[in-house]
């Protein structure tokens, strides 16, 4: 097969090889020390997202230009069985990822064409524009990806008072300050097995929990008076959700659908001022070896080609 050819055979199957290491590494890392270590959401967000992220880093820094550079001029290489398997299940993962991402958002727009047009109105409260709608389901929540709009039913603003739906709209105008939406859309459409796991799905219900809580602060900060209305804003919405399990609706978060009571404590018990630097050494640690694999993989590069040569050989 030509060059081209087989650079993209290359890439594609080492690029579905490392996400496979990574999700396996991530997996196993999981049930015994990182599910019950304190975390804040960008960090567990990092976590979710190392297998595509760390196997797209790898082979753009890597595995290219040690290609580039080590491969002899040859009009032509025979493959073998593997790279062509690895090559399809990579092209395979992706394509998933991007049906999966391509749902949701058709989902997300599905909601809100749901929300329908009669009788709808615009509020602004604090600056923020908020659509409230005539609907049976008490949601407020924030719906949409890449241009996420705040929604809420007529009948949440009649049941709150004004400093509760303030508040509420404080929580949701901190998950679009954030970009909590496109966070989930990165987590939704990953490409790689982590998905397909208990760890997976245990690591993004960590992160939307995570997520709820910094909203909470930021919506309230330490003003009791604040936290106490959002507190109060939450039970109700919650007690008219009821206590029937409900899937999470496609690109939303909703204000009250991930662990109220355990939100509710932690408002109304005396605010905590966070440790300096925390949240941030996981952080750290995975941009430092982001920085620095490019420039150690430098003197490698004919040990990587060989090893390129020997999955392009394996199986021949």
């Amino acid at each position: 097969m030509s060059p081209a050819v087989l650079l993209c055979l290359v890439l594609l199957a080492t690029f579905g090889l490392a996400t496979l290491m990574l999700s396996l590494l991530v997996a196993v890392a999981w049930r015994p020390g990182l599910q019950r270590a304190p975390a804040a959401s960008a960090e567990l967000l990092a976590l979710r997202l190392l297998p595509a992220g760390g196997a797209l880093l790898l082979v753009l820094t890597v595995v290219l230009p040690a290609f580039l550079t080590e491969e002899p001029h040859q009009p032509r290489e025979a493959a073998g069985p593997w790279l062509l398997i690895l090559a399809a299940w990579s092209l395979l993962a992706v394509s998933h990822g991007l049906w999966r991402g391509w749902r949701a958002c058709a989902a997300a727009h599905a909601l809100l064409r749901n929300c329908g047009t009669l009788g709808r109105r615009q509020l602004v409260v604090h600056g923020q524009e908020v659509e409230v709608v005539p609907v049976a389901e008490p949601i407020v929540a924030v719906i949409g990806g890449w241009r996420p709009r705040i929604v809420a039913a007529e009948c949440v603003v009649s049941a709150c008072s004004a400093d509760e739906f303030q508040q509420v709209i404080a929580h949701e105008a901190a998950h679009v300050r954030a970009r909590d939406n496109l966070k989930q859309l990165l987590l939704i459409a990953s490409p790689d097995v982590l998905g397909w796991t208990h760890a997976g799905a245990a690591l993004v219900q960590r992160w939307r929990a995570a997520a709820e809580l910094e909203a909470d602060q930021r919506a309230t900060g330490n003003d009791p008076r604040r936290r106490l209305a959002l507190a109060a804003a939450l039970i109700k919405v919650a007690r008219a959700i009821g206590t029937v399990a409900r899937a999470h609706p496609a690109l939303s978060m909703p204000v009250a659908a991930d662990d109220v009571e355990a939100r509710v404590r932690r408002l109304l018990a005396p605010p905590q001022s966070p440790a300096a630097g925390s949240g941030s050494a996981g952080l750290v640690i995975l941009a430092s070896c982001a920085l620095l694999m490019p420039l150690a993989a430098l003197p490698l590069y004919p040990m990587v080609h060989e090893l390129i040569e020997a999955l392009v050989r394996l199986g021949l």
